[in-house]
């Protein structure tokens, strides 16, 4: 049996490799080289990335830090939040003591 090294039809791109007696459609015996990362088939050889290019790829893009104006919003808005709980604290208070008074 052979090894045969498959790629997707469209992209060129590696999708795995099988062993096999007759060679399957989109396949090469041309070996995907180690350290190669991506790798897509040209019709002639594997190319693709190296491990420092796609690391670089890979990092995530830094998290945006908000602004001043972002953070005053921000405070003002759990500000708002705490103010509401406590307005509805309070007339949960006055309910319960208009009615201990009515009586």
């Amino acid at each position: 049996m052979t090894t045969y090294y498959l790629y997707d039809p469209d992209t060129k791109i590696f999708a795995g490799a099988v062993s096999a007696m007759v060679q399957p459609e989109n396949s090469t015996t041309v070996a995907v080289p180690d350290g190669l990362y991506q790798p897509t088939f040209d019709g002639q050889a594997w190319t693709g990335i190296s491990a420092d290019e796609y690391a670089k790829q890979s990092e995530q893009p830094p998290t945006p830090v908000p602004t001043a104006e972002q953070q005053t919003l921000m405070q003002q808005a759990t500000d708002i939040m705490q103010l509401r709980q406590l307005v509805m604290d309070q007339a949960s208070q006055i309910a319960t003591l208009s009615k201990g008074s009515a009586k």
